[in-house]
């Protein structure tokens, strides 16, 4: 049982090092509960950049007393000879610079053990004693180096430099991962923006109001197919019915003017000088009448080609005073679609008519349909919604395909020129940036 006794002593040690809350802890550990399995009369802990982190028998360590300048000078001296192996010195055979110190401070036999996970070097632990170490105190010593190490590299966490907490070997796949992402981010995608869209006739014929009047009574429904000379709306004739009698009543009156009169001028010299004026009254009054007819005549709005009517509900229209030239509906082609867009002042890109273009229905967002950029206008506009926008037509793909039913909404993804996928990522996030820094 007792030559298995410093085995035993060995696992409990590494169960003390593992259950170990803090750093603190783990090297008061190291250098004073060591004693229990290689016996000591001093233990020195140093880190991996030489500072003296603990001492056997003292709490805390001094920075500025003697025998831990000592310390930090005997560790500079010890660099250029130490190794990833344990390394047994004698004070007799220490260098100079460190001798006269040694028999000051120390017994005349030490044992330096590098504390080491993988090829990651935590830092060295030195026990000196009067005596020899033995060749099997030494394995276990640096065996117990090697959980002290592992423990100190967990419970120092990420607080340190990468190079410690990652295994030398593990640097390799980070490398891996590092090239990847950058070859992501490299790689060449379209720059594309979104825009609110709609279908809309491409070539359609607005139909306006032919003069001032006010809206009677819509022959057609919206959406409704026309066919050319149908009749489409009809203004009020009620002003224009009553011109017309009271123009239709002066003319007949002038015309019986002017029949007396030529009646008169075969006898009278006067009346006949008097007969071309008459005649002129006529010819106004007749003018003035059929005006009037052809006012109404307009009156009644007839479409001029086929297709289907499109405006909104005509009971909103009735009795409303129009003017001349204003619009009241548009008879369009249901098969001559193409998509409007507007696309906000700010998330414009550079594009070229021709560029492509991808609408997506709200009514079917799973089968897009495919376009070209036909028109960019210059200069954007303020919309209803508030938002300052440029107008962009593009032209349906598919020249046997049905063409979507107009005014159908959705959303336009427009592609302009391939980029780089880290700046796609990053393009919106620097505008915004720009505006709020004010770069």
């Amino acid at each position: 049982m007792n030559a298995y006794h410093p085995l035993v002593t060995l696992l409990q040690l590494a169960q003390r090092i593992r259950n170990a809350p803090d750093l603190e802890m783990l090297r008061f550990i190291l250098v004073n509960e060591t004693h229990g399995l290689v016996p000591y009369r001093q233990a020195v802990l140093w880190n991996a950049s030489g500072t003296v982190e603990a001492l056997s028998g003292i709490p805390s360590v001094d920075a500025d007393v003697p025998y831990v300048l000592w310390l930090r000078h005997l560790f500079a001296q010890l660099q250029p000879v130490v190794s990833d192996a344990p390394l047994l010195m004698e004070g007799s055979f220490a260098p100079l610079e460190v001798r006269d110190g040694w028999s000051e401070w120390w017994p005349e036999m030490a044992l330096l053990i590098p504390l080491q996970v993988g090829e990651t070097l935590m830092g060295w632990l030195l026990l000196a004693r009067e005596t020899p170490f033995e060749e099997a105190e030494v394995e276990l010593l640096r065996h117990l180096g090697e959980s002290h190490a592992h423990a100190w590299r967990c419970l120092r966490g990420g607080g340190r430099a990468l190079g410690t907490i990652l295994p030398a070997q593990r640097w390799k796949t980070w490398a891996v991962v590092g090239l990847l992402v950058i070859g992501g981010l490299a790689w060449p995608v379209p720059l594309t923006v979104l825009a609110p869209a709609e279908v809309v006739p491409r070539h359609p014929e607005v139909i306006r109001s032919p003069m001032d009047g006010v809206i009677d009574r819509f022959h057609v429904q919206p959406n409704d197919p026309v066919t050319p000379g149908q009749p489409l709306f009809d203004l009020d004739e009620t002003t224009l019915k009553s011109r017309l009698e009271v123009a239709e009543k002066s003319l007949a009156v002038t015309e019986s003017e002017y029949l007396v009169t030529s009646q008169l001028a075969l006898q009278d010299s006067r009346s006949k000088a008097q007969l071309a004026i008459f005649a002129g009254r006529v010819e106004e009054k007749r003018l003035e009448a059929d005006g009037v007819r052809d006012l109404l005549a307009r009156g009644r709005v007839k479409a001029t080609r086929a297709g289907i009517a499109l405006f909104s509900d005509p009971q909103g229209w009735i009795g409303r005073p129009v003017m001349t030239g204003e619009k009241i509906l548009t008879v369009a082609d249901a098969r001559d679609g193409e998509v409007e867009a507007w696309l906000p002042a700010g998330d414009v890109i550079p594009l070229e008519v021709g560029a492509s273009v991808t609408l997506f229905l709200n009514i079917d967002p799973l089968h897009p349909r495919g376009a070209r950029l036909r028109l960019l206008a210059y200069e954007p506009v303020a919309r209803p919604d508030g938002i300052v926008a440029h107008q962009l037509r593009a032209t349906l793909d598919g020249e046997g395909n049905e063409s979507p039913r107009l005014g159908l909404k959705g959303t336009a993804r427009i592609a302009g020129d391939t980029v780089s996928l880290g700046w796609w990522m990053a393009r919106r996030p620097l505008a915004l940036a720009r505006q709020w820094l004010g770069w």
